[in-house]
């Protein structure tokens, strides 16, 4: 049986992203909502009573269900891959009522039917013993192969090209860090009170409060964009009547601001999986002249990143350790909203793993980046692994993590 939360949380976001739209979808979204979380309720009964006859029948009218409002659950979703992977989560229900009556050609067209739309959870499969008549079939290992070279993100990364060494380094631009004396920084600096805020303690003390700040500052909300202008006070001034937060790139704006205001050299990353969907992540890269490098700092879950033995790690660093097998451990602080906490197998090895293939940044670091005219692919660098290409790319893309990870000039 398929992890039971994860359907109630499909149908969950699938309300939140209709967002604003008129109050008849909004209508229709909650209805479905309903309808889709009876449906698993009523699953999970059959499947306690061991009644697997009705358990299938239950998940053919769920099926049915996404069929006849796929156009409707497509457009706020995003796209047909989004509406068949909730049937996916139907179709691994039927692999298991078959397998557990011992219909084994069965199970196996429908857990390929659940692979063929996206279904993704290869390690469930490895543990769940519905599915413990068709273990040693070898269909079975290829399927989860299939799902592992689209899912396993830490593999994924692991066989992805290395990075190679540019010898033109003198053709590339140059880093820069809009300094501290700045009077927008020196507004910013001021509006936060990041004297205050970030204590009277060493640099990574500092960091680190600031990010704190910044987090209980404002709420993270992924689905209604972030507001008109892009920098660090109007962003917050649009969020504190507390009718709505930023995305992860908003709050990683803000934060970059608020640290090069402090005069701490500071980028905010745009990292990206291999496959695009509609999910990336946007964190900030902190200079620590203390360490001499980079640090991995990420607002929305008030998270940085260290090896077994607590050293802080930057975002090279664990993405490396990630490919090599190398330990990386998440603070016990973080989380989500200040209600969800977040491990590291689920933040680090499941998250972060897959939006770690290849990196976005701004070559120049300034207040107000995002507010200017100039197209902001201009000025946009992108490190990819060797011979790698993708549409979301942007600006000037380059294989050489050195120079890319260069500390401030």
């Amino acid at each position: 049986m398929k992890k039971y939360f994860l359907i109630l949380l499909l149908a969950c976001s699938l309300t939140v992203q209709t967002g604003a739209q008129d109050a008849a979808a909004m209508q229709r979204m909650q209805e479905l909502n309903k309808q889709m979380q009876s449906i698993s309720q009523q699953i999970r009964k059959a499947f306690d009573k061991k009644d697997y006859v009705l358990v299938a029948e239950l998940n053919y009218q769920g099926i049915s269900m996404v069929d006849s409002n796929h156009d409707f659950l497509r457009s706020v979703t995003g796209g047909d891959r989004q509406v068949e992977a909730i049937k996916g989560y139907f179709y691994y229900d039927l692999a298991c009522s078959y397998s557990r009556r011992g219909m084994n050609e069965g199970a196996l067209y429908h857990l390929g039917r659940a692979v063929a739309c996206d279904y993704n959870d290869w390690k469930h499969i490895l543990e769940d013993h519905d599915l413990d008549n068709i273990r040693n079939d070898a269909r079975m290992d290829s399927l989860i192969d299939v799902i592992r070279n689209r899912a396993d993100y830490v593999r994924i990364l692991q066989q992805a090209a290395p990075y190679t060494t540019n010898e033109r380094r003198d053709t590339l631009p140059v880093f820069t860090y809009q300094s501290a004396s700045d009077s927008n920084l020196q507004r910013v600096k001021a509006y936060f009170n990041l004297e205050k805020i970030a204590g009277k303690g060493d640099e990574i003390s500092k960091i680190k409060n600031v990010m704190k700040h910044i987090h209980n500052l404002i709420r993270h909300d992924g689905s209604n964009g972030n507001p008109e202008h892009l920098n660090a006070i109007d962003l917050v001034e649009a969020c504190k009547d507390g009718s709505r937060g930023l995305n992860c790139r908003g709050m990683a704006i803000v934060l970059n601001e608020c640290f090069l205001a402090m005069g701490i050299p500071s980028r905010y990353v745009t990292c990206m999986p291999k496959d695009y969907i509609n999910d990336c992540h946007v964190i900030n890269a902190v200079w620590s002249s203390q360490l001499g490098k980079w640090l991995w700092i990420d607002p929305e879950f008030n998270a940085w990143v260290t090896d077994e033995q607590g050293n802080l790690l930057s975002i090279q660093e664990v993405r490396e350790n990630l490919r090599n097998g190398t330990p990386v451990v998440l603070n016990k602080e973080a989380n989500w909203n200040n209600q969800n906490k977040e491990t590291t197998e689920e933040y680090l090895y499941n998250y972060m793993a897959k939006n770690l293939y290849y990196l976005i940044v701004s070559a120049n670091q300034e207040y107000g980046l995002e507010d200017h005219a100039v197209p902001n692919a201009a000025h946009m660098i992108c490190l990819v692994p060797t011979g790698f290409s993708s549409s979301h790319t942007q600006g000037l893309v380059v294989s050489d993590d050195a120079w890319f990870w260069q500390g401030p000039q």
